[in-house]
């Protein structure tokens, strides 16, 4: 079985695929520059994770020779970093922010040329091989680790100190994710580091102090598996909030099902004429639309009835909706009789609601107590 089924890949390929499919998502919502950085650097993160995989980095070898996947797999790693760089630069420079992005473009090309040289340079039998005691004192293998170490380390420490910046002015639900991506690119930073001296110590001075490079590792994992949290908290979150949201509108048609359908009988021309769009059912855009059409048509069908209100009426609905309800019937009975009315519109709601969402609570009452009363009215 391939390594790529283990549950820690699985995990990761979980969190990759959740945090791409997100960027994405706000990419063709908003195309800029800071999305699109974003998109880049988990798309750069995604791919070098997948050349990782023995079974797609034999292929890979395969294909352009020994070594490439390894060569791909840093350089992917570089590049995300390097994207993600960019969006920090782009969001603080502001009209500055070019000249900046371009220099730091400088690093990248260099670091990427020296892994690309000093592969080609090492020997046949050791190109691709992972680093370790039998590969650490060529000098070549030594210089592309190093190389590529040097880089992430650089990148992983501006990007953490940027979040930890941007972290005094985020909002609550932002702040969450942006402490997870900190904590997970400087455990990141820790495991590069203890690599990079495990290099250096093995290759200047000759010892090969095996356990920087196996606490480089965990400190590695975490800290991917952390910032792909960060990256994709702000998403999930707001997936959530969506379907609560959804959920509480789907409740409240229903809910208001009683008060609207007496409103409609007596007036059958508050039903707005706007038919609804195909597939509203089924979307979650169409729930939203469906619900506010109900509060509109209840609102203007009380506004008709308002002449046969009294003037309390509004505040009634807010203090005593099964009163309010039993008024609303003898309006509605006097309005079928065709009595005469005083001709004046009148509050129909509490005088605090002045938009649809503030409308939605005392209607809901209203409905209750219309349902809960068995309040019916015929033509």
């Amino acid at each position: 079985m391939s390594t790529l089924l283990s549950p820690v890949n699985l995990v990761a390929l979980v969190l990759f695929s959740a945090a791409l499919a997100w960027r994405i998502y706000q990419v063709t919502r908003a195309p800029t520059v800071p999305n699109w950085a974003v998109t880049a650097c988990v798309a750069g993160f995604a791919a070098a994770f997948l050349l990782q995989q023995t079974v797609i980095s034999d292929e890979v070898d395969a294909l352009f020779g020994r070594g490439a996947a390894r060569v791909a797999n840093n350089s992917l790693l570089a590049c995300g970093l390097c994207a993600l760089v960019i969006f920090f630069l782009g969001s603080a420079l502001g009209p500055r922010r070019y000249r900046r992005v371009a220099l730091e473009l400088v690093p990248l090309v260099a670091a990427i040329t020296l892994m690309i040289v000093t592969m080609s340079l090492t020997p046949p039998e050791l190109r691709g091989l992972p680093l370790g005691p039998a590969t650490i004192h060529d000098s070549w293998v030594a210089a592309f680790y190093l190389g590529a170490g040097l880089y992430l380390i650089y990148g992983l420490i501006a990007c953490t100190a940027w979040i930890v910046r941007y972290l005094r002015v985020a909002d609550r639900n932002l702040r969450i994710g942006l402490r997870l991506g900190a904590i997970g690119m400087a455990s990141a930073a820790i495991g590069s580091i203890c690599r990079a001296l495990y290099i250096v110590v093995a290759w200047v001075f000759g010892p090969v102090v095996k356990v920087l490079l196996l606490l480089g590792v965990p400190f590695v994992i975490v800290g991917g598996m952390l910032f792909l949290a960060g990256v994709t908290y702000p998403g999930l979150r707001a997936r959530v909030s969506a379907l609560r949201r959804r959920r509480q509108h789907r409740r409240e048609h229903e809910a208001l099902a009683p008060l609207w359908t007496v409103l409609v009988g007596a007036f059958p021309s508050i039903v707005l004429r706007t038919p609804p769009r195909r597939g509203d059912r089924l979307s979650p855009r169409g729930v939203h639309r469906g619900h506010y059409r109900r509060v509109i048509e209840i609102r203007d069908g009380l506004v008709q009835l308002s002449p046969y209100l009294d003037a309390d009426f509004g505040e009634v609905v807010a203090t005593d909706p099964a009163a309010a309800a039993a008024a609303l019937k003898a309006a509605l009975r006097r309005h079928a009789d065709g009595e005469a009315s005083d001709g004046r519109a009148k509050q129909v709601l509490p005088a605090g609601a002045d938009d649809l969402e503030s409308d939605v609570r005392p209607l809901l009452a209203l409905s209750a107590a219309m349902a809960a009363g068995d309040v019916t009215w015929t033509r």
